[in-house]
């Protein structure tokens, strides 16, 4: 074979080589970004949670208690699932886990309404699931109130009143509301968005572990320098290209299936995003440079690096506001490219921003190459002195 006289060519060739023959790479680099990224496609392929079973006990039957259970069966979040002659059946049902709700309508519920007094009427909603609760509530509540304003206006306009009057006086003020930006309330416009990145980046993170750890592992660091001309960037930035350039790739599939498959929004720069991306990417593969140059131990690297990246999801205000953290904890969301990336798809693809505003997340996220790059010699040192080689 004819000696390649650039370093970063033999780098790189001798890590396209390692690829094809090793299947953990294969793994980590092609069958696992794909795997996740079909998984979480069809997981969110309905974008919005419709027809959350629920349970309606109904003691009155009358005209009234009929109209109530139809209208619920007919709100979209709403299915009724079951109705149940009593209270006991419909909670042995909430407790097997068959219903999320429980609407009781009480005996006499209609002869009330039409008299005019209080006609209550007990929603019971499992709360364990904060997402599935705030949606039954909204949908339940607000067909309720539909009924009992329908009564009124019936009501009103018995004594002569004409319907805009009645209405008038049912609703004197009238609210208008807006949902900007995510108006359908999709959960692939947003939660699937940064789960899609999650996994990419998880990907990115351990695959440049691996890559950086295993030299260590087989003590092959002294062929890697020999290879770079004993220049460790260059050893790096070889290593490293081949994973950029296919993790490229897995973003541009990711786009591709948000904004034109999913239907995502786009109001803001792609190009800005999509070198966002890119910046993510070439930041959680640096980054394995800190792992490795910390621990010196690829096994200990490794679970780090997915704790670090299980971590990063729970604190970069994704699931859970960055308001409603302690000051320590949102302190903590800073460390986390994926946080900037966030910030950074909500200012471009949902608001459509000015650019020079998002650029300061890209700042943020080119911030963790910068601090990477100051662990290279420990990772020197480890790769050129034998006595660091050969651990798990």
């Amino acid at each position: 074979m004819p000696r390649i006289k650039s370093p970063l060519l033999a780098v790189f060739t001798r890590e396209a080589e390692h690829i094809l023959h090793n299947p953990a790479y294969r793994f980590m680099l092609l069958t696992g970004p794909l795997v996740a990224i079909v998984l979480l496609f069809f997981i969110f392929q309905k974008g919005v949670v419709k027809e959350i079973p629920v349970a309606v006990v109904n003691q009155d039957q009358s005209s009234l208690s009929i109209k109530i259970e139809n209208n619920l069966d007919a709100a979209s979040d709403v299915s009724i699932a079951l109705r149940a002659p009593d209270m006991f059946q419909a909670k042995e049902a909430m407790e097997r886990a068959e219903v999320d709700a429980i609407i009781l309508i009480p005996e006499g519920s209609e002869k009330s309404a039409m008299a005019g007094t209080e006609t209550p009427v007990p929603i019971f909603i499992n709360g364990s699931n904060v997402l599935k609760a705030g949606l039954l509530q909204r949908s339940i509540l607000s067909t309720l109130k539909t009924i009992s304003g329908g009564i009124q206006l019936k009501k009103l306009m018995a004594t002569g009143l004409t319907e805009k009057q009645a209405l008038d006086r049912i609703v004197p003020v009238k609210v208008d509301s807006h949902a900007l930006f995510n108006p359908f309330m999709n959960y692939n416009y947003f939660l699937n968005s940064a789960l899609f990145h999650l996994m990419l980046f998880l990907f990115v993170l351990l695959s440049s572990i691996y890559s950086l750890g295993i030299e260590l592992k087989r003590g092959t660091g002294h062929e890697l320098l020999l290879c770079s001309n004993n220049s460790v960037r260059l050893a790096i930035l070889g290593k490293l290209a081949p994973f950029t350039i296919i993790f490229a790739g897995f973003a541009m599939l990711i786009d591709l299936v948000m904004y034109k498959m999913q239907g995502a929004p786009l109001n803001g720069s792609f190009p800005l995003l999509y070198t966002g991306q890119v910046a993510a990417i070439i930041s959680c593969q640096l980054m394995g440079i800190i792992f490795v140059g910390s621990t010196n131990n690829l096994r200990l690297a490794l679970s780090l690096g997915c704790g670090y990246s299980m971590v990063g999801m729970t604190l970069c205000g994704l699931t859970f506001p960055f308001e409603g953290m302690p000051a320590i904890a949102r302190l903590f969301t800073s460390i986390f490219p994926l946080t900037w990336w966030k910030e950074l798809f909500i200012a471009q693809s949902l608001y459509g921003g000015p650019i020079k505003d998002s650029m300061v997340y890209i700042c943020y996220i080119l911030l963790f190459q910068v601090v990477s790059l100051a662990f290279l010699p420990a990772y020197k040192k480890y790769l050129s002195d034998k006595k660091y080689w050969g651990k798990a």
